[in-house]
């Protein structure tokens, strides 16, 4: 087949479990069929301010074309616009322009999607972007729409809606997620899977020496992510450094990431900034646990990644596609709110048989549900039930 990829960013420097989801597909069909990448020049989503050049390029081997952003995102009218549709009485038009002013507004690249007549299929992430909501229409019958939506009140508006309902098939994540969607949307006539998510974790060399990296020399629990309050990671520091006060020996947790927000200097927390594919495979590998304190998910490839490596998760229950995979796997424990997050911590601390039971019903979780093949043969279903559509959308208008 001829595909084409549609998604706000790309590139090996873009952190994002989305774009992530997507260049990961994209190589793997890649080896079979005829795959075409459109995105934007954009590699920051606050500001959507032009990153990488313009034109044609090639990552990982595959066609990738880059369109400017016309403008980046104005903050606070988009702060005020999120007050309109989230908080106040609001109108449909008052909806699409926030997904505007969301962004990224890339005209260039609505317009590629609609000259490329000769795909046979799209594939578009995710549902929230403006590249998304302007592009998907043109092509929607030969549209495969991976959303990877979080239940936040985002995918409640209106329009989304219309969109959801318009995508020719429909990719999700998580059970949760197809969940959340298929009720956002007031139910879906597309043919429609949940794919999950395949994993490629960096080539296990010689371990990194923690130690002299990040001076890690005692043991230590990991998150790994956007240090960022829409993480969760402000109030997961306050509950470390609460638990610190009441639990002498607590380990230090290890975050790593881009940092976004300041937290409190403490001794038990070290910051370990961004790291490369191989430090965060040697990182999860060398802890004890993995935290995600994040109530907003669509899947979470860092849980996924600690069971592949045999390490138990501990994760905000608020996120039901969270809860629902520590439930299915068996593999991790969950929380709400501190007085479960203590004592659950000190559980997965002090049993060290727990953890790796835990882990290794994590590994045996990831290799059962989460194996490429199983993974791209989900999609290609979806994509070859577009295949009718594709012929008479392909030709030309007279």
């Amino acid at each position: 087949m001829k595909l084409c990829f549609v998604v706000q960013r790309y590139g090996e420097e873009v952190t994002g479990g989305a774009e992530a989801h997507c260049r990961w597909l994209a190589r793997r069909l890649a080896r079979e069929h005829q795959v075409e990448v459109l995105t934007t020049c954009a590699l920051d989503y606050r500001t959507w301010a032009d990153h990488y050049p313009p034109g044609p390029a090639r990552v990982d081997g595959l066609a990738v074309t880059r369109f400017p952003v016309e403008r980046r995102r104005d903050e606070r009218r988009f702060a005020l616009l999120s007050d309109i549709v989230f908080r106040d009485f609001h109108t449909p038009d008052d909806e699409r322009a926030w997904v505007l002013e969301n962004g990224p507004l890339c005209p260039g690249l609505v317009r590629a999607v609609a000259e490329r007549r000769g795909a046979d299929a799209f594939v578009f992430y995710s549902y929230r972007y403006a590249t998304t909501f302007q592009a998907l229409p043109q092509v929607a019958a030969r549209a495969l729409l991976v959303p990877t939506a979080e239940d936040d009140a985002a995918v409640r508006l209106g329009v989304f809606r219309e969109l959801f309902r318009s995508a020719g098939a429909l990719a999700y994540l998580t059970p949760e997620e197809r969940e959340l969607v298929e009720q956002a949307a007031g139910g879906t006539a597309a043919p429609a899977d949940v794919v999950g998510s395949g994993l490629e974790l960096a080539p296990e060399g010689a371990p990194a020496d923690l130690a002299a990296r990040f001076g890690l020399c005692e043991p230590y629990a990991l998150y790994v992510g956007r240090v960022d309050w829409t993480k969760g990671v402000d109030r997961l520091a306050d509950y470390w450094i609460q638990l610190a006060g009441e639990l002498p020996g607590l380990p230090l947790l290890a975050l790593a990431g881009r940092q976004q927000i300041e937290l409190p200097a403490h001794p038990r927390l070290r910051l370990l900034g961004e790291v490369s594919e191989a430090e965060k495979r040697a990182l999860l590998a060398g802890s004890l646990l993995l935290l995600l304190p994040s109530a907003l998910e669509s899947l979470s490839l860092s849980v996924l990644e600690a069971w592949a490596l045999g390490r138990p998760v501990l994760v905000n229950a608020e996120c039901r596609v969270l809860e629902g995979q520590c439930r299915r796997s068996n593999a991790g424990l969950f929380y709400r709110g501190y007085a479960e997050f203590a004592p659950a911590l000190r559980l997965l601390l002090e049993d060290a048989g727990l953890r790796a039971g835990l882990g290794e019903n994590g590994r045996d979780y990831v290799r059962r549900e989460y194996d490429w093949e199983l993974v791209e043969g989900r999609v290609l279903a979806l994509l070859r039930a577009l295949a009718p559509a594709a012929a008479p959308a392909a030709k030309p208008s007279s």
